[in-house]
């Protein structure tokens, strides 16, 4: 009897590991942004549906970088806890909003909360053929089955939400997928090797943690982290980084998103909403999945170098330049953004 109930509680164990590192999170999709007579509404859809989502919305003024606080009590209809349903929308009343408040000087940006995880808004990339530039003198297509990527880079609200459920502190988080690299552990040992326990320049003693980094904007882009960070955090979320061809296909649209975010350390090239993802064109690089041809001498023990994408202010391409560097590399304009398979 005695070895009956051990063996249940490592199974329960072992069902509650795989619950947490297995589970199809929620996307947010589809936000529209509407101005009325005394309300400001916002519509969105929710597909992966999970009970416990919460939906949360942050507001600030652009030049500023200030945030709006607002009484979320008087917020209407689909706020807070939510059912699932095929279509939200909330209302906010204009009177708890700054009298100047309108789409142009100031961002809305809805998210929804799971377990702590905080989701932005993504876009949908439909099954099919796309071409696109793969450089200045020549065109490439690829088929793809469908993904989620986010609109946004992933923000410094988004990865404290990570440190502050020990994302640093669990091995299974810091796995990379198999064939990738030599070595699936070799992040956690790095991280053990090198202490990480935060993007360079984070002060955990503070209360906003990103305060002296060079995004100190609570919704600018996390920076200054290495490869096997941003694949740690993608684990954590139940999403990983995006590969080259996802990338490359979001570059081939040519038309959509007219909505923009403010980020203190982008300089949006494109202001005519020319690309579906925000600051797809800016000056943040982003860290990819993909890792040089198996073939290539290791850069270090059990690991590879990676691709990133290379976004900078300086590069006015319509097609995306990749840079390659070790997975331990870090510096002020490199981030990341996520994908979910479809």
């Amino acid at each position: 009897m005695k070895n009956i109930f051990i063996i249940f509680i490592l199974l329960s164990i072992i069902l509650s590991f795989t619950d947490l590192f297995s589970f199809q999170p929620p996307i947010l999709l589809d936000v529209k942004e509407h101005i009325f007579d005394s309300i400001f509404v916002v519509e969105y859809r929710i597909e992966n549906f999970l009970k416990g989502i919460e939906t949360k919305i942050n507001i600030y003024q652009k030049e500023s970088l200030t945030a709006i606080l607002i009484n979320e009590e008087r917020i209407k209809k689909d706020y807070g806890k939510i059912e699932k349903k095929e279509n939200y929308w909330l209302e906010i009343p204009l009177n708890l909003l700054p009298k100047d408040f309108n789409l142009q000087k100031y961002t809305v940006l809805p998210k929804i909360i799971f377990q702590g995880r905080i989701y932005y808004e993504m876009k949908k990339v439909e099954k099919g053929r796309y071409s696109f530039h793969q450089d200045k003198n020549k065109m490439a297509s690829e088929n793809t089955n469908g993904f989620y990527i986010s609109k946004f880079e992933v923000s410094n609200e988004q990865f404290a939400a990570f440190i502050n459920d020990d994302g640093y502190e669990i091995k299974e988080y810091w796995l990379v997928k198999e064939g990738i690299m030599q070595n699936r552990e070799v992040g956690w040992n790095f991280q053990g090797r090198f202490k990480m326990y935060a993007p360079r320049e984070w002060d955990l003693n503070k209360i906003h943690y990103w305060e002296s980094a060079p995004s100190n904007f609570i919704y600018g882009p996390v920076t200054n982290l290495r490869w096997f960070e941003a694949n740690a955090f993608c684990n954590w979320m139940g999403c990983s980084l995006p590969d080259l061809t996802e990338i490359s296909i979001c570059f081939s649209f040519n038309s959509v998103e007219n909505d923009t975010v403010y980020n203190p350390v982008c300089l949006e090239i494109n202001n005519e909403g020319q690309f579906p993802l925000h600051f797809i064109k800016s000056n943040v690089s982003e860290w990819l999945i993909l890792s040089v041809d198996s073939n290539a001498p290791p850069c270090g023990p059990g690991c590879r170098e990676m691709f990133y994408l290379k976004n900078n202010a300086l590069m006015h391409d319509e097609y995306p330049l990749k840079g390659i560097s070790c997975p331990l590399y870090n510096n002020e304009i490199l981030g990341f953004r996520y994908k979910i398979e479809k």
